[in-house]
Parts: structure tokens; C-alpha cells; sequence
């Protein structure tokens, strides 16, 4: 039986029956099945200008039907269909308002389900991938191998990747040792095209299975930058004398390829078996930490005021009390508490004074409410805390101005003394502890950083920065010894061009020339050559020195690159010392995120894998690890060099 044709397309532009029909525009025969759908997409297709006239008379009738409302089956049935018509037109439509019929769903072919598969094998491009993400994540959040076993973690995976097979703990632990060696690979053949380093090394205890570990970094120049990069973590199962840490020392170097004449100097604390392992690895290259000695100076003098420690006592009572705790938070927009001192760093007990005497009003309305409480602070015990805070702030300023691993700090010592005495010396305080706290610095400075401007290193470094030169000295005799000194190293480095250029010339001359007066023309050649380098050695440095002194917020590295092609001995000599380091910081702050790393969950990892870890760390070498990887593509394996640079990729902070 044929349908009932109340639709406009039977109306309109088709006839025939129920299985098929007859477009009455080119009188094709169109398969109908009894609905619409073939015929309405004969129309749309070939008939195009019939379809919009189409599009129109069923947006009229929708229009009509929804003010006049049919409850009949044949009209439900129309309006169905026509609906079914308006979705199709009016869902997808071209540039030139002409509906486009929906996107087939497709079932996936099986090949392409098959690679799907194949991806997330073992040698597969995405399990590679989730893989290296994963050895990422372990390394940067600080998570154990066991994650992998964790019934949460796997569900993760396998609501994330089904076809992924996680890898288990002892596959993991070999990925790991596999990212160290392709990226220690990189950093060995990057430092071998260095000139000059710097070592800074510490050692560390951790507390919780009582192991020894050296902590060791270096510390360059490329170009206009100071890079930093962290060369081992190393466990050490002997007592720590000075031969067994001067052994530890070179065999690092020699594993990393790094050349002793290349260490221009190695930074450390002023402990008795470091200085002489410095020399017995290296010779007299040893610099004492500036930030060590300004912590020895401020924690020495506060010790030997015995009424600031009973001050500082009152102080550490909130830590004691967690109920007069809760109520300073309360009291606290920002919900802020009271810091207390740490034993190993000076500045805790300055801001501890500083937060304190920030408080001091909400404190004292809560000590008055407990019996137990000591008693609060007296006027006159308050403004001796003021007056030792300005005692103590241009050391706090000091401390951070050298707690730096990306701007030149060797240069900044002398001046820093220099700048640190002016400022604490004339200071007019009234209260006697004060006085005697002023005192005690003074006297500390003097003893530990009296002869800081004959340590030679330093004393070159601030005297080649073109913002400080000879101002901040106040030993004359030290200062032109120096100027000599870096004369003498113009000299020498002069001396070499020489030579390297007379067996030059001597190898390129024929042998059967012969003449009685070669060496008579040497010597003339030679002490030609001298009396000019001597010549240019002091045209360069009273030009250097007559020059003005730059800004103290520029980069001496830039100055010098602009001084390059005017002075280039003189370059040459700065860019050595300039690009040393002042303090030791950098291997603390490494033992700081080793503490982090050897925890509970991994209070058994091997001092070699902990290195690993660091190594994936980013954050603390960030800029150096980008320079050494966009030159990372001479590395011989390439899939190591993908998976380093797959790394960078994930890590957002790069």
C-alpha cells in the first residue's frame, strides 16, 4: 500500500509507490522503502534550488503546526518527517547557506585498530612516550619506583591508556639509569668545550639512615650567561678526611672528561679538611664561602651577647602553646604566624625578631590571657630588638645579594665588605646590648674578611668588573700588586700567541734553506714582539682603568662583550674570573632538594640514582639543560636525544 503523501516531497517532486519511486524532475527511479530519507537526499544533491523551495514550504508548515496543534497519528507522522528534514538542513550548512549532510560514524578498520595496538607495545611510539612521561613524573614529584604497584595508579593507567602495560618497578629503575646516561652523555661533551670552571662542593649527612654524601656542582660562562649544572651526588663510606675527599673530587672529574687546568678555582666552607683537599686536588684554587663566613660572623656575634639569646627565648614560646598558636591565626588577616629560628641559618633568627616585632600587639593580648605565659616584652626590651634588627639588616641584605647562581658574584665580595662596615659602623644606637652587638660584628668582619681583598680571585674578579675596578679597596699595596698581576697574566697569555706563532712559521719554512743568523733574527723577532705586547698590555688596562665605571645594575658580561674588539687580552683574563662564584650556595641548595628526594618511601636509594633523579629535576639547572640540549643533536644515538628533548617538551616551566 503506498504511503500517505502528505509530505511535500510527495507532493511536489516525487511519485511512485511504496518500494520505489520517480523523481518528477529527471524522472530517475529513487529505492523509498516507504520514508523519505533517499528521496530528500536525491533532491538535495541534484536538485539544489528544489531543495531550499523545499527547505521554505517546511519551515511555513512547522510554523503552522506549532500555533495549531495536531493529535493525529498521520500528523505526528508528518511532522516527524519534516522535522527529520529540518535537522538534516538546518544542522550543517556551507559558505553559501547550502546544508551539508552530517559526517559519517565509521567503525574502525582493522589495521587501524591493530597499529592502535601496536602503539602501546613495548617498542611502540606512544608506550615510549607514556613511558618517558612517567619517568618524568617519578622524577620531578619526588614519587617512588612503587607507584607502580599501587592499586589506584594502576586503575589510572587503565582507564587512561587500556592498552598500555605499565612497567614494573625494576623496568622503571632501569629507564632511569638509561635518561642518566643519555644525559650525562650531553653534559660531557658540552663541558669538554669549556675553558674555565668552577666547582662548588659541601658535604652532606642524611639523618635518617645516617649515610654521607658530597655534593658537587659547576658553574661557567657561554657567552653573555652563567650557567649552572650539578655534577654528582656521591655516597662516602669513609671518614672524611682530606685525601679521601680530594679523591672523590678528581675521580669526578676525570668521570666527567673535565680537565684540571680547567678549574679555575673551587668554592667551599671554611672547614679545615676542605680547604686542604682543595689543595691537594687542585693546588691554590680554594675560595671560602662568602655566605658561610657572613653566617659565622652574625651567628658568633648573637652568641656572644648572653642577653639577646634570653630575649630570643621569649619569642620561641608560641611554638610551644598550639592554643595561643590557633588564636595568632585567628588574629591575622593572612592567618600568619610567628617563625622560629633554625640552628644552621643566622636570618631565621633575624626574621624571627623582624615577624615579632611586626606582632608584637596582637601577642601581647594573647600572652596576658595565660598563666603560664611568659611574660611579655618590655618597652625598653623592644626597642633593643629594633635596634639590633639595624644592626643586623645589611648582613640579611648581604646574604641574599650573593644567594645567586645566574648574575657574577665573586666580584660583588669586596665590595659588599666594603659597603656592609660603612653601614653598620656609624650607626648611633642608644641601647648597650645594641652597642655591644655593633661592636661584636665589627670585630667578627675584621677577623674573618680583614684580608679577604689578598684572596687573589676575588680581588681580580671585582677589580676586571667594570662597575666596581679599584673604588672599594682600602689596602693600596694590595690593590697594585694585583693591577701587576693581571699584567703579568696579559703578559703570559701574549707570550703563548708568540710562541704558538714562531713554531708556526718554523714549520711552514723549508728545511734547506740554511743561514748561521736564525737565531739572531729570533731573538730580534722576539724582542720585537715584547716590546710591543708590553706596549699593548698597558695601553689596554689604562684604558680599561681611565674608563668610567658602568651601572650597578648591568651585566659585566654584556660591558665586556661590547669591550671585546677595543681590549682583547684584557677580555680574555675577565671572562675567567668574572664568571666564578662567590659562595657555596649552589651545593647547599642541592643537598635541600636531596632532602626531598631521600625520604621515608625512598630511605634505601642509592646515592648514584639519587644523582638521577636530580639530573630530571629542570628547575635547578633550568637554562643550562635548554642550552645543552638545543646542541644536543650531535649526540650519536638519536632516540636518546628524542627522549631528552620529549622531556623538555613535557615540562611546562621550560
Amino acid at each position: 500500500m503506498a504511503p500517505s503523501k502528505k509530505s511535500c516531497v510527495w507532493k511536489d517532486k516525487i511519485e511512485g509507490a511504496s518500494n520505489s519511486a520517480k523523481c518528477k524532475l529527471c524522472q530517475k527511479s529513487i529505492k523509498s522503502c516507504g520514508n523519505t530519507t533517499n528521496l530528500i537526499g536525491h533532491i538535495k544533491n541534484v536538485h539544489k534550488a528544489a531543495f531550499r523551495e523545499l527547505n521554505n514550504e517546511s519551515s511555513e508548515k512547522k510554523t503552522v503546526a506549532d500555533v495549531q496543534p495536531s493529535t493525529s497519528s498521520a500528523d505526528v507522522m508528518e511532522l516527524t518527517e519534516e522535522a527529520d528534514a529540518d535537522k538534516i538542513s538546518d544542522s550543517f550548512k556551507d559558505e553559501g547557506n547550502i546544508p551539508v549532510p552530517p559526517a559519517p560514524k565509521r567503525q574502525k578498520s582493522i589495521m587501524s585498530s591493530f597499529e592502535e595496538i601496536y602503539a602501546f607495545s613495548a617498542s611502540g611510539n606512544k608506550a615510549l612516550k607514556v613511558n618517558s612521561a612517567l619517568i618524568y613524573m617519578i622524577c620531578k614529584d619526588n614519587q617512588p619506583f612503587t607507584i607502580v604497584e599501587n592499586e589506584g595508579f594502576r586503575n589510572l593507567i587503565k582507564v587512561i591508556a587500556p592498552h598500555y602495560k605499565l612497567p614494573c618497578k625494576t623496568t622503571l629503575t632501569r629507564l632511569v639509569d638509561d635518561k642518566y646516561a643519555a644525559l650525562s652523555t650531553v653534559f660531557k661533551e658540552e663541558l669538554s668545550n669549556i675553558g674555565n670552571l668552577t666547582l662548588t662542593t659541601d658535604m652532606w649527612s642524611e639523618t635518617m639512615s645516617m649515610r654521607s654524601f658530597l655534593g658537587i656542582t659547576a658553574h661557567f660562562g657561554v657567552g653573555n650567561e652563567l650557567l649552572s649544572i650539578t655534577l654528582g651526588v656521591y655516597q662516602s663510606n669513609e671518614r672524611h678526611t682530606s685525601e679521601h675527599i680530594a679523591e672523590m673530587l678528581l675521580k669526578t672529574c676525570t668521570e666527567w672528561g673535565i680537565d684540571r687546568d680547567k678549574i679555575s678555582s673551587v668554592v667551599t666552607d671554611n672547614a679545615a679538611n676542605m680547604v686542604k683537599a682543595i689543595d691537594l686536588a687542585f693546588g691554590k684554587k680554594h675560595i671560602p664561602c662568602f655566605d658561610h663566613t657572613l653566617n659565622l660572623v652574625a651567628q658568633n656575634s648573637m652568641q656572644q651577647c648572653t642577653e639577646l639569646r634570653s630575649l630570643i627565648t621569649k619569642v620561641t614560646w608560641f611554638k610551644q602553646s598550639n592554643i595561643a598558636s590557633n588564636e595568632l591565626r585567628k588574629a591575622t588577616q593572612k592567618e600568619t604566624k610567628l617563625i622560629q629560628e633554625v640552628p644552621t641559618g643566622w636570618n631565621s633568627t633575624y626574621h624571627m625578631i623582624e615577624r615579632f616585632l611586626e606582632l608584637r600587639t596582637i601577642v601581647n593580648d594573647i600572652i596576658i590571657r595565660y598563666k603560664n605565659a611568659p611574660p611579655m616584652l618590655t618597652a625598653s626590651e623592644l626597642s633593643i630588638l629594633s635596634s639590633i634588627l639595624q644592626v643586623l639588616r645589611p648582613i640579611e641584605a648581604a646574604t641574599k645579594e650573593v644567594s645567586v647562581d645566574k648574575y657574577c658574584t665573586s666580584s660583588k665580595v669586596i665590595p659588599l665588605i666594603y659597603c656592609l662596615i660603612l653601614k653598620i659602623k656609624p650607626l648611633k644606637l642608644e641601647e648597650s646590648l645594641a652597642k655591644e652587638l655593633q661592636s661584636v660584628i665589627l670585630k667578627e668582619i675584621d677577623k674573618r674578611m680583614g684580608v679577604i681583598e689578598r684572596v687573589t680571585s676575588l680581588a681580580i674578579a671585582t677589580i676586571l668588573d667594570p662597575r666596581f675596578k679599584k673604588m672599594h679597596f682600602t689596602d693600596p699595596i694590595a690593590c697594585s700588586s694585583l693591577v701587576a698581576k693581571v699584567k703579568e697574566f696579559m703578559k703570559a697569555t701574549i707570550l703563548n700567541e708568540v710562541v704558538e706563532s714562531d713554531s708556526s712559521d718554523h714549520s711552514d719554512k723549508p728545511e734547506d734553506n740554511f743561514s748561521l743568523w736564525d737565531d739572531h733574527h729570533k731573538l730580534v723577532h722576539k724582542s720585537w714582539k715584547t716590546a710591543k705586547s708590553d706596549d699593548a698590555i698597558s695601553d689596554e688596562l689604562s684604558i680599561y682603568l681611565r674608563s668610567p665605571v658602568g651601572r650597578l645594575n648591568e651585566n659585566p658580561l654584556e660591558i665586556w662583550n661590547d669591550l671585546k674588539i677595543q681590549l682583547p687580552k684584557l677580555h680574555t683574563i675577565a671572562y675567567k674570573y668574572l664568571t666564578m662564584v662567590g659562595t657555596s650556595v649552589p651545593s647547599e641548595r642541592l643537598f635541600s632538594k636531596a632532602a626531598q628526594i631521600v625520604n621515608q618511601q625512598r630511605n634505601r636509594l642509592k646515592g648514584y640514582r639519587g644523582w638521577c633523579w636530580l639530573m630530571k629535576q629542570w628547575s635547578e639547572v633550568k637554562e643550562c639543560d635548554k642550552w645543552m640540549l638545543m646542541r644536543s643533536w650531535f649526540v650519536a644515538d638519536a632516540r636518546c636525544t628524542a627522549d631528552l628533548l620529549l622531556l623538555v617538551v613535557d615540562d611546562p616551566k621550560v
